[in-house]
């Protein structure tokens, strides 16, 4: 339990807002974290977390609002700034340096000298005294890169309580942790609770949440839905503030796909897989979300070849299948629409025409040579038919909006006819009348009697596509949910109930 006399306010944020590109991330959130308490930060994708905590430790700035620190008023205007403050952030992609060991992590920076040489004795010494301090039974010598995530994200904290820290916030902490990892976290951050620390967990995992916390607060829509003691609310109530009070519409009946199966995945096992099974039928949209790290990224990898299992069986139309690359994937009618489109999608340095028909170059090919003809009349085609607004095919690709740039990518692969739609997050980041466009698409593809693996962490476009809803958690299928029980709340309580 946390201390009995009440401790001091150590950050107050008040009338929080942040813009980006005209969308309002954070609409004058207030947050205040105490010493010697977790406050746990609640909500669904988007509900503004990230914005929030980036605030905090100073890398974005607040459009309005300010920050009060141990009493005084103070501005962020970089990371260095908040540590100054006290305030250390451990963010979910942590930051260590791989090829250098856990001593050499933790100095880094501040390595102790004797003249111009480090003094490494010295290094391991105030190492291993911290390490030991927290009661983490790690060796100082050892690699970060040898470590396991759990023994990492110790590295971190330690590193972090090298300084005069007031605030530690953690952003998704269990994310990849095994269960035995995640209780000796919970007890070292009761430890530093009772130090009179503020500790800021960011989370959505509810079970989690309820287990360590003594106040809850969740955001919704870039806004604060409340704050709680988390004795004085349940886990039911807590999801329904994260969800709000908006009534789940089903816009269709569900579609009644017809025949086997024509993708099988039996006990798929990998980094983050456990055992799945999925099937997809001709004809049918299955929906897959979870928490990051739950295994949907990863069976998508799979089944395009950028990854294989460590176990467990695909069959693909009666076949055993197991590509080893993307274009085995391709010329097997499997098409991936990534969700970083950019990234992993789009061909950057090139125009539309190059962009829209690299899938098809096998169809266009003759003797090694593409036929520059039917290159232009396919793309001119396609171009066309999903209403990519352009001057002229040669337009480099990046000066598109994001939702032409996204109808470039599925018209990509809608002019190879595959069978099988792998879309992530096929809507993410674009304009609302784009959006219903995509949907229309991929409601004719199922009517049509093609099969489309629908990743998304958007529950509204779940549940406006999906005949079946498969909610991951841990590698594995934790609830099946079809109309009418799929509903935001039962998308989102399957997630975070564990």
């Amino acid at each position: 339990m946390p201390q009995s006399s009440p401790e001091p306010r150590r950050v107050a944020l008040n009338g929080l807002t942040r813009s980006f590109s005209g969308v309002r991330a954070l609409k004058g959130v207030d947050l205040e974290l105490r010493g010697g308490e977790i406050h746990a930060l609640c909500g669904e994708n988007g509900a503004g977390k990230s914005t929030l905590i980036q605030i905090l430790g100073g890398v974005i700035r607040p459009d309005s609002g300010s920050i009060v620190v141990e009493g005084r008023p103070a501005r962020f205007s970089n990371p260095a700034a908040a540590i100054a403050e006290g305030i250390a952030i451990i963010y979910q992609e942590l930051s260590l340096v791989d090829e250098f060991t856990v001593a050499e992590n933790l100095a880094l920076g501040a390595e102790p000298r004797v003249g111009p040489w480090i003094d490494r004795r010295a290094m391991v010494r105030e190492a291993r005294r911290r390490l030991d301090e927290l009661g983490f039974a790690l060796d100082p010598k050892a690699r970060v890169g040898s470590l396991t995530i759990g023994q990492r994200q110790q590295v971190e904290i330690a590193k972090a309580l090298g300084r005069d820290v007031r605030v530690l916030v953690l952003d998704e902490p269990t994310a990849a942790l095994s269960r035995a990892e995640t209780e000796r976290l919970f007890v070292v951050l009761r430890e530093l609770r009772d130090r009179g620390i503020a500790v800021l967990y960011v989370s959505h995992h509810l079970e989690e949440v309820f287990a360590i916390s003594d106040r809850i607060t969740v955001l919704r829509d870039g806004s604060r839905a409340g704050t709680w003691r988390a004795s004085e609310v349940t886990l039911g109530e807590v999801v329904a503030h994260m969800v709000g009070e908006a009534v789940d519409v089903r816009e269709r009946s569900p579609r009644r796909p017809a025949g086997e199966p024509r993708l099988r995945v039996t006990g798929a096992v990998g980094k983050t897989l456990r055992g799945l099974d999925v099937t997809v039928a001709p004809g049918e949209v299955v929906g897959l979300t979870g928490l990051a790290g739950a295994g949907h990224e990863e069976l998508a990898s799979i089944l395009f070849g950028t990854s294989r299992p460590t176990a467990g069986e695909v069959v693909w139309q009666g076949r055993p299948f197991r590509p080893r690359h993307p274009v085995e994937a391709a010329r097997r009618g499997i098409a991936m629409v990534p969700a970083d489109r950019r990234g992993e999608g789009l061909i950057s340095t090139q125009g539309i025409l190059e962009n829209l028909t690299i899938a098809s170059y096998p169809d266009l090919a003759r003797w090694g040579w593409i036929n520059g003809r039917r290159r232009r009349e396919l793309a001119e085609t396609w171009r066309r038919k999903f209403e990519v607004a352009a001057s002229r095919l040669s337009q480099p690709v990046l000066t598109l909006s994001g939702g032409n740039q996204q109808k470039v990518l599925l018209a990509r692969w809608a002019a190879r006819s595959p069978e099988l739609f792998i879309l992530n997050e096929p809507t993410r980041g674009i304009d609302v009348k784009t959006r219903e466009a995509i949907h229309r698409w991929i409601d004719e593809l199922a009517d049509s009697g093609r099969s489309v693996l629908l990743i998304t962490a958007d529950t509204q476009e779940m549940i406006r596509l999906a005949d079946r809803c498969l909610v991951l958690r841990a590698g594995k299928v934790a609830k099946v949910l079809g109309p009418p029980a799929l509903t935001e709340h039962a998308v989102v309580a399957a997630m975070v109930e564990g």
